[in-house]
């Protein structure tokens, strides 16, 4: 099974992703004040992260990480498939 896109682009694995509880329920619409038009996507860093990845990407629990909207784009590109 390949390595999704959110994985790919943190860097990290779908595992990690899986056990830290960051999933399509708590990455979040940034839609402006007018809520008309995506902007981008974002997630808040857990509580539960690991310490060692907490280092590694510079993150703190808590910090609003955001997301390309290119990221959730459908169909996947050419050169994933």
């Amino acid at each position: 099974m390949s390595q999704s896109k959110l994985a790919k682009f943190l860097d990290l694995t779908d595992e990690q992703l899986e056990e830290f509880g960051i999933d399509e329920d708590s990455i979040h619409e940034d839609s402006g004040n007018s809520g008309d038009m995506v902007y981008s996507y974002y997630f808040n860093v857990p509580e539960d992260m690991d310490k060692e990845i907490l280092e590694e990407k510079g993150w703190r629990i808590g910090d609003r990480i955001e997301l390309p909207i290119w990221l959730f784009d459908k169909p996947d590109s050419p050169e994933e498939e």
